[in-house]
């Protein structure tokens, strides 16, 4: 599918652009500058014709900081694997050497430019402006509004109009595999983006030492040995005490939160100089109450001194402060070394395919009905049959004669079922109990 970039300096309206173009909010928008930090890709589709978009960070001319040199160097690098770009300048507020810095950019690289004046709500400015945006040489721009939604039509004709003069068939469809939905998560600086990277064998997601690179939620979607697996490297998630009321940090946790409830399998990285903290307590628990599996990565193992002797030692830390999702498969990695990740994608689809197995009713009787003859239920309680009534997440239906069931006799019952019947690895289940009445 052919690829086009939305590029330009800080502060434009590139993420609001693209999330119109998309038809969703998914990229972050705020009028601070350097908000977007990496690239989010989505599609667009017009009419039956579809192709790829990408929201590009701000190019500085003098980045100054690590994190606005990295994030230059990966627009760059984009640039040459891209079909066309889209570049966007201010069509209020007219050029800056920003601007022109990023206009040289484009022309040595070759690629196929978009010229796109953005915030033309008002055509008295824009006007005044106009003869300022034909220095930078790529002839008549295209005036819009993305706020607004001004002429964005004619933004994704010209698009494609260019895509198909390339010789892409965008009417094309392809059928799609099944796709396995994985959200990376964490706490800041845990190494999620780098787990993200390492998977992906690119450095698709903005790697850097200080905490909280990561704002947006970044998906890449990857074929692993004939399986489609859509990967989300998601923010860290900051302490409710540390994130501010409608800041960065709490919109990033919230798109956070999202990725976990859109996934199937949520990878949760722990920083294993670190240890479990009630943070990755809290992430663990978002995952399990809204049914995804889970699989828990202790990433940095390279740096643990003695690491091979001490793997008991951490799996007791799983077992002592995960043990509400003490059925996850877990899972020891150096995302710099690349080391541990083949275990992983098995992980994954382990916790997959138990996110969606089903069981046989006669095979959830004889078990429990076995079960209660060596424990019976509490005093009063009659459980007469049960069933799976769906699956991802698996969720069994009990009835019984209208007693509530005690959580440590609920816990039972699935402790019966993962090992009696079918371990779900990775996977949580659910019970319902219902009156046989």
């Amino acid at each position: 599918m052919p690829t086009v970039l939305i590029v330009g300096k800080s502060n434009v309206g590139k993420s609001t652009l693209f999330n119109k173009l998309i038809g969703k909010r998914k990229s972050i928008v705020d009028d601070k500058e350097g908000v977007t930090r990496d690239a989010v890709s989505d599609r667009v589709s017009y009419f039956g014709k579809v192709f790829e978009i990408v929201d590009t960070c701000g190019i500085f001319e003098i980045p100054e900081d690590l994190i606005t040199q990295k994030t230059k160097e990966n627009t760059i690098s984009m640039l040459k694997e891209a079909d066309a770009a889209v570049f966007i300048v201010d069509g209020r507020k007219g050029i800056t050497s920003e601007d022109e810095h990023l206009a040289e950019l484009l022309r040595k690289s070759g690629i196929e430019i978009i010229f796109v004046a953005n915030k033309a709500e008002n055509e008295r400015k824009y006007q005044e402006v106009l003869p300022d945006l034909y220095k930078l040489g790529f002839g008549d721009p295209i005036p819009v509004s993305a706020e607004q939604g001004k002429n964005i039509d004619i933004l994704i004709e010209k698009i494609i109009e260019i895509l198909e003069n390339k010789g892409y068939d965008l009417e094309r469809t392809v059928e799609e595999k099944e796709i396995i939905r994985v959200a990376i998560v964490g706490r800041p600086n845990a190494g999620k983006s780098s787990l993200f990277n390492a998977i992906l064998r690119s450095e698709r997601s903005l790697v850097t030492p200080i905490p909280g690179t990561t704002r947006d939620a970044i998906d890449e979607l990857v074929t692993i040995k004939d399986k489609k697996y859509l990967f989300v490297d998601t923010a860290g998630f900051k302490r409710k005490s540390k994130t501010e009321y409608k800041s960065l940090d709490m919109y990033s946790t919230v798109r956070s939160i999202k990725a976990i409830e859109m996934c199937d399998v949520a990878v949760i990285v722990i920083d294993a100089l670190e240890g479990i903290t009630k943070q990755d307590q809290k992430i663990a628990g978002i995952a399990e109450n809204r049914g995804k599996a889970t699989v828990i990565v202790y990433n940095k193992w390279d740096l643990v001194s003695h690491a091979r002797e001490r793997v008991d030692e951490y799996m007791n830390m799983f077992y002592e402060k995960l043990y509400f999702v003490n059925y996850s498969p877990v899972i020891f990695t150096s995302a710099v070394k690349s080391s541990g990740i083949s275990k992983l994608i098995n992980a994954i689809n382990d916790a997959y395919n138990a996110l969606k197995h089903r069981v046989s009713t006669s095979a959830v009787n004889a078990v429990v009905q076995r079960m209660m003859m060596f424990t019976p239920p509490p005093r009063g309680l009659k459980i007469f049959y049960g069933t799976q009534v769906d699956i991802r997440p698996p969720t069994f239906l009990f009835f019984t004669n209208g007693r509530k069931v005690p959580e440590h006799y609920q816990n039972l019952i699935r402790r019966t079922i993962r090992e009696n019947i079918y371990s779900f690895t990775g996977a949580p289940i659910f019970l319902k109990f219902k009156s046989h009445h």
